[in-house]
């Protein structure tokens, strides 16, 4: 059986290779042929900083996936494969689903180098995910759709975000079958958020996989009340640049959201930058965190089809389909750990299984690396089929 599956995983990927070289790769045809979400378009061998090294192949993916108005969109992806034979079932999977990076192609993680203009956020989470290759298991990034590829990204629109990362999986095992049926989803801040919403809608999106739970680090769970907060804000504030983000996906993902009917002349101008800075860029005083945020709105902006596609992203009412472990640092300024603690409380209160963990002192990105034995010993214990651990009712355990 061993053999059938090598035999059958080499034909295959003989088959699906062919994606062309450079940046070119990200364009997908002009015409892509009629496909499931899920589908691989075009692969190639990943060589670049942006592999996995403990792993025994790392592939680039360019994949199908469903955007929100019902239109076949293509998206980038990585696969990083373990050394070794698989486990009987196939290798486990870990879905991984990254933070803010930005939405020009540049910010692209799959395209990340060590001299790149997001590396200072992923690098350091790089050998984490290293790790998890080592311990046996094929991890799988999504760029994320508008990511390198054509269109927006679909920036804290939750139910994309999901798809992308769920088709992540598909499409991964289309390339390699000896990848197990059975995965767990993980992501931080903006990924945290994708991984609350794949909790909630993976069952009826891909209901031939089995999703065992996830884990959200430092997540982005509440996407109305933040925005709400932007409109009102008198101070220039980097956190505005997320709000930038985040109206161009709503506009991308419904057509009543009117940028121009919401935005001053000078703040719709300043929209360009998102497709051609990257984050850290965006936070800058000559971008979206120079910006008074009440005075680059419209006196009349008509906001409430953004504010309704903002609610439709709270992650606080889902109803979760398997077990979610929430690690939050105590001194994130930019997810507060109010937020985890009001997501932990809410969650649980729908009868969600929640563990929820925090370590004091550290900050938004610290939380990651800190974290990442804790993560990966959950992680093996859904695998492994123990019970999910819950603190519902208490506090948080503290990782002093």
């Amino acid at each position: 059986m061993l053999v059938f599956l090598s035999l059958t995983s080499a034909v295959l990927a003989l088959t699906l290779a062919g994606g062309p070289l450079g940046a070119a790769f990200y364009t997908p045809p002009t015409s892509l042929p009629a496909a499931t979400h899920g589908d691989v378009i075009w692969t190639r061998p990943l060589t670049t900083s942006a592999a996995l090294p403990s792993a025994a192949s790392n592939t680039l993916v360019l994949y199908h996936t469903t955007s929100l108005r019902g239109e076949d969109r293509a998206v980038s992806g990585m696969v990083a494969i373990p050394k070794g034979r698989p486990p009987r079932g196939g290798w486990p999977v870990i879905s991984w689903a990254h933070g803010t990076t930005g939405d020009a192609p540049a910010c692209t993680p799959s395209l990340d180098t060590p001299d790149g203009p997001v590396h200072g956020y992923l690098g350091p989470i790089d050998p984490v995910l290293d790790s998890f290759v080592a311990a046996g298991y094929a991890v799988v990034q999504t760029d994320y759709e508008g990511q390198g590829t054509p269109g927006i990204q679909p920036y804290l629109i939750g139910a994309a975000e999901a798809r992308d990362t769920i088709d992540m999986v598909r499409a991964a095992r289309q390339l390699e079958p000896r990848l197990s049926k059975r995965w767990v989803v993980m992501g931080h801040s903006q990924g945290g958020h994708a991984v609350l919403f794949t909790l909630a809608l993976a069952p009826a999106w891909a209901p031939e996989l089995q999703l065992l739970g996830g884990v959200a680090e430092a997540p982005a769970a509440y996407v109305s009340p933040f925005i709400a907060s932007m409109m009102k804000a008198t101070a220039p504030t980097p956190a505005f640049a997320f709000a930038a983000l985040f109206f161009e996906a709503a506009s991308a993902a419904d057509p009543a959201v009117k940028l121009d009917q919401i935005f001053t002349p000078a703040a719709f101008a300043l929209l360009a930058q998102t497709q051609d800075r990257c984050s850290d860029a965006l936070y800058l005083a000559d971008s979206w965190g120079g910006v008074v945020p009440t005075a680059a709105f419209r006196t009349d902006a008509a906001v409430a089809p953004v504010l309704r596609v903002a609610a439709a992203s709270d992650a606080g009412p889902l109803h979760l389909s398997a077990p979610l472990l929430i690690l939050q640092g105590t001194a994130d300024t930019t997810i507060p750990r109010v937020s985890s603690d009001a997501l932990d409380r809410q969650l649980c209160a729908a009868g969600a299984t929640v563990r929820y963990d925090v370590y004091p002192g550290l900050t938004h990105r610290q939380v990651v690396p800190a974290s990442s034995n804790e993560a990966l010993a959950w992680v093996e214990a859904r695998f492994a089929g123990s019970a999910a651990p819950s603190n519902c009712g208490g506090p948080p355990a503290s990782h002093g």
